[in-house]
Order: structure tokens, then sequence, then C-alpha cells
């Protein structure tokens, strides 16, 4: 990306985070000011912007460190990165045990990320999807990370989807969406019966970090026919969540 279509503002509150590091702990207006060869009251409006969203803290002498949303923030990324390295020999098993194809995925703005596939039938041909973003509302994975999101993130979340319609099944209706939403809230899980493409079934469970909130959700692909209906449709459940269930465990989470 060429200079030309940078945010200089946000491009200087970037430059002021990157002041700080394991020697500088605290620095004052005028020390970062000085930083960028301009003055205290140029660099106030950003200062404060980055305090109001908690990426600066200021302390009662005034001066400024990094804030606490930074500590969120890469909290969030190496649970992802832990997430990936846990679940790679569940995932390898599941879909081993059951001649199948198992994916990892994680909420990414809009969209569901593939971070991991694995497959288990010998014969079996599918696409690389790692790094593939697919839709959240027709998708296990997708509706498991949209049912467990606390509500003020996913009332506002469903209202800017895009429910496009992928197969006579999928669900574009919110009131429906929401509807299916809290049924996957109570069971556990979440079911995409063709609702993404067709000749396809797949049961999603979430995964668990530390605090207990879902940083993640597994899923495991079947073909559609007398294989995934009733009881075995019942037990594929029970194994995704099972497996689930043993990878958050491992991530720290106690229920």
């Amino acid at each position: 990306m060429t200079r030309a279509y940078r945010n200089k503002s946000m491009d200087r509150g970037l430059r002021i985070l990157d002041l700080f590091d394991e020697g500088t702990v605290h620095l004052t207006a005028s020390e970062i000011a000085a930083a960028f060869e301009t003055t205290p009251a140029t660099l106030y409006p950003t200062l404060c912007t980055l305090v109001d969203h908690d990426y600066l803290a200021r302390d009662a002498s005034k001066r400024y460190s990094l804030g606490l949303k930074l500590l969120e923030r890469s909290g969030q990324v190496l649970a992802q990165l832990d997430v990936q390295r846990v679940s790679r020999p569940y995932l390898r098993d599941l879909a081993r045990r059951w001649q199948a194809t198992s994916d990892l995925g994680i909420l990414y703005g809009k969209e569901v990320l593939y971070l991991e596939r694995r497959v288990g039938h010998p014969a079996a041909v599918v696409g690389e999807v790692v790094g593939r973003r697919v839709p959240l509302h027709c998708t296990s994975i997708g509706k498991v990370l949209l049912a467990f999101l606390p509500p003020a993130d996913r009332e506002p979340l469903i209202a800017s989807l895009d429910l496009e319609s992928f197969t006579p099944n999928t669900i574009v209706d919110p009131i429906l969406l929401k509807k299916e939403l809290g049924r996957i809230a109570n069971r556990g899980y979440a079911v995409d019966m063709q609702e993404f493409h067709l000749g396809s079934s797949c049961v999603g469970a979430p995964i668990r970090g530390h605090n207990g909130s879902v940083v993640a959700a597994l899923s495991l692909m079947l073909p559609v026919g007398p294989d995934v209906e009733h009881e075995n449709h019942r037990k594929q459940a029970e194994a995704v969540v099972e497996t689930a269930d043993a990878i958050s465990k491992e991530l720290g989470y106690t229920s």
C-alpha cells in the first residue's frame, strides 16, 4: 500500500503506541511531542482519543502508559493462536473416527474465518479452506459463534448481515435466525442441514477460553443421507460437543 493512502491521524496514533516498550513504560505529553518534533498541544487530540479508547492510560502525574485495551486485544490474538494449536489433534481424531471432515473457525468481522481443516476419509476431495471466509448465518460454525455472543454484540451484528440465500434451506429471515440462535444456545450445538451447500450436513459446537467466553467453534461435516439422520445425527452432535469441551478444558476452561 502506498503512503498516499495512509490516514495521517491513525498513523500518528500507532506511532505513539510504538514509543512504549519494556524500557519506556511512562511518557509525558512533552516527551511524546519531542519524539515527533512538535508541541504537546498538537498531539493532544490524538492522545485524548487513545485514552478514551483505553489504548493509552494517563495517571495522576499526567504521564501516559499503554492501556488495558492492548492487553485485551493481544489476549484475543494469543487465544486464537493457542486454540489453533490445541485443536489440531482433536480435529484429526474426530475426522478419522467419523471418516468425515472437521473444521475450526473464529469470528472475523461479519464472517467465519477458517483456521484448520482435517479430512478423515481417504477418498474425500475438499478444497483448501484455511484462511477462507464464509457466512455466519448459514454455517454451523457461524451460527454457534452468533448464538454465544453477548446480546449487546449479537443484535447489531445480525442487523448488519446480508442474509443471502445459498440453498432453499438457508435462513434469510432475521426473526427466524434469532429463534434458531436461541435453540442453539439452549442445546449447546448448531446444525447446518444443507443451508450453505446442498448435499452436506454440519454440526458445530463452541470452544471456550479460560474465562468462559467462546473463542472459536468446530464442526463436523458429513454428506446428507441415512448415515446422518435420526440416531446417528444425534451421535454426531454428541461427538462434536464432546470434542469441543475437551479442547475448552485444555485451554483452561472449567465449567
